[in-house]
């Protein structure tokens, strides 16, 4: 949002002859990331119309604009972090895709020449290696989540955050190769099946039936609110994964565990930027599989829009997966979810 934005959006908001609260997050919601020229303007505008404030948005006003500044320092702090970090990623990604000499991906995987020859054209093209950790330089208003509040927003995923690969996150749970996939299509297994949930304490919680069966190759959304007490549990059918996937730095692929939950932070809802556990990223965003079959690939929105503006390029998703030796659905191609 442009400064002339800011006073358009108060010229708007006040034309009833009144500001109240409501107004004041309307304002502040349509302002984006608030840089500090915005910042100002929405402070000076604030003061032009005072006289027809009521007392709430007069307060909301001065907490909310007070919080701006000290979060652009945070979010500047939290960069200077994730770029002194980048050093050691990238070389710990580049000695993984050397190209002649077996190596294995984070997830334990011997990680084919194919891979690493798509790899090495895409990042010679430019192709952005990215932190889910790093945010955007200004902050702002969101109230999407409850109670409206100034808060720092990722650059790469809305969802900023760093879990540990341990229980439903390690590396090798979430992994994705053909060899994996197989082996779980062919393997009977123990494992819990959610069959519904109960009430318990006015909250949710999953249900299991153990079961032995083989996995059953689909991967498709899955999302509740519930907690899971076993966060292995399989979604129906023997569903080992969600469809928010990734696509990391040392080309692996992966996708979120079928409860969404990890006993790291239980009370998380596992989202793509769950994947990253402190590594870069190529690419993140949606794929499905139907016995084994790649089936769709999708973009996130955030990336999409980067790419738009020209501010990064991604590695593309089907040639990698093809490249790892999935069998793939015939004209498949990437879609924009944004």
């Amino acid at each position: 949002m442009s400064v002339s934005d800011v006073k358009n959006a108060f010229a708007r908001v006040v034309a009833d002859g009144k500001l109240d609260v409501k107004d004041v997050d309307t304002v502040l919601s349509s302002a984006g990331s608030i840089s500090a020229d915005e910042e100002k303007a929405l402070k000076a505008e604030a003061d032009k119309y005072v006289g027809i404030t009521d007392g709430a948005a007069k307060a909301r006003l001065r907490e909310k604009l007070g919080e701006v500044a000290s979060l652009r320092t945070e979010a500047a702090r939290i960069n200077r972090n994730v770029e002194t970090k980048a050093v050691a990623l990238s070389a710990d990604s580049k000695a993984r895709l050397e190209p002649g000499k077996a190596t294995k991906s984070f997830g334990g995987s011997v990680i084919p020449e194919a891979v690493k020859a798509v790899l090495k054209k895409a990042l010679a093209a430019g192709v952005t290696s990215y932190d889910v950790r790093e945010m955007k330089t200004d902050p702002i208003y969101d109230t999407t989540h409850g109670e409206p509040e100034v808060t720092l927003d990722g650059k790469y995923n809305p969802y900023a955050q760093e879990q540990r690969a341990t229980d439903s996150l390690a590396f090798g749970h979430t992994e994705l190769t053909p060899a994996r996939v197989e082996a779980d299509m062919e393997t009977v297994q123990s494992f819990n099946v959610i069959k519904g949930y109960k009430a318990v304490g006015g909250n949710q919680v999953a249900e299991f039936d153990k079961v032995s069966m083989k996995g059953n190759g689909k991967i498709t959304e899955l999302y509740d609110e519930a907690s899971w007490p076993d966060t292995l549990a399989r979604g129906r059918g023997g569903q080992k994964y969600a469809s928010n996937f990734a696509i990391l730095a040392d080309g692996s692929l992966h996708c979120v565990p079928a409860s969404r939950r990890t006993a790291a932070e239980p009370w998380r809802i596992l989202t793509t930027a769950s994947l990253a556990r402190g590594k870069q990223m190529l690419f993140n965003g949606h794929l499905h599989m139907e016995n084994g079959v790649v089936t769709y690939v999708g973009m996130s929105g955030r990336l999409c829009k980067q790419r738009a503006k020209g501010e990064a390029t991604f590695v593309d998703p089907v040639e990698l997966i093809k490249a790892w030796g999935f069998p793939v659905a015939p004209g498949l191609k990437v879609t924009p979810e944004g």
